[in-house]
C-alpha cells in the first residue's frame, strides 16, 4: 500500500498593524469554498519558485494592499490547513508581524486582478471590530490570536489551529 503525502503550498502572511493595534484583513471569497460570504484574512499568499519568504511577503503586500517595503517582524505563527486549491492539497501559511502608520490601501494589482486572486475588499479593523464583527476569519480564533501577539518574536513561532 502506497501513501501520498499531501502537497501543501507554502505562503506567507503579513499582521499588518497601525500604532493603536488596528489591522488590516483582505476578504477572500471564491465558489466551492465552505464558508458563505468568504473570510476576512491577512494579506500575503504563496512562495514562488527560489523566492524567499521575506521577498514573497514583500512582493503580496505590495500587489495586495500597496504597502512597499515594510518592516516585517521574525515569524509568530504558522498554520497547516488542507483544502482543495489548483495544484495543491493545502497550504501552510506563516506569519510576520508588520507594525506601520496607519496608511490607505492602494493595491498595485487593478480591481479585475485582486478578484481573480478571489480578494474582493480590504480594510482596517479595530480591536473592538474584531470581537464583535459576527464574519469569518482566517485563522478563525484570529482576534484571540491577535490578543496574545508579542509582535516581537520573542516567543519563537506558535502553531495555530486553522478553525
Amino acid at each position: 500500500m502506497t501513501s501520498t503525502q499531501p502537497r501543501i503550498r507554502q505562503a506567507v502572511r503579513a499582521i499588518v498593524l497601525d500604532r493603536d493595534r488596528h489591522v488590516l484583513l483582505v476578504h477572500f471569497d471564491w465558489p466551492g469554498l465552505d464558508v458563505p460570504g468568504g473570510f476576512w484574512a491577512c494579506p500575503g499568499g504563496g512562495i514562488e519558485e527560489g523566492e524567499q519568504p521575506e521577498d514573497a511577503l514583500r512582493r503580496e503586500l505590495g500587489e495586495e494592499v500597496g504597502l512597499l517595503d515594510p518592516p516585517i517582524g521574525p515569524a509568530v505563527w504558522r498554520k497547516t490547513h488542507l483544502f482543495s486549491m489548483d495544484g495543491w492539497d493545502g497550504q501552510t501559511d506563516t506569519f510576520h508581524p508588520v507594525v506601520v502608520e496607519r496608511f490607505e490601501p492602494r493595491p498595485a494589482m487593478t480591481t479585475e486582478q485582486l478578484a481573480a486572486e478571489r480578494v474582493h475588499d480590504i480594510r482596517w479593523w479595530s480591536p473592538n471590530d474584531l470581537r464583535t464583527a459576527g464574519v469569518t476569519f482566517s485563522p478563525r480564533r484570529l482576534p484571540e490570536h491577535l490578543d496574545a501577539l508579542d509582535d516581537t518574536g520573542a516567543a519563537g513561532v506558535v502553531e495555530i489551529d486553522p478553525l
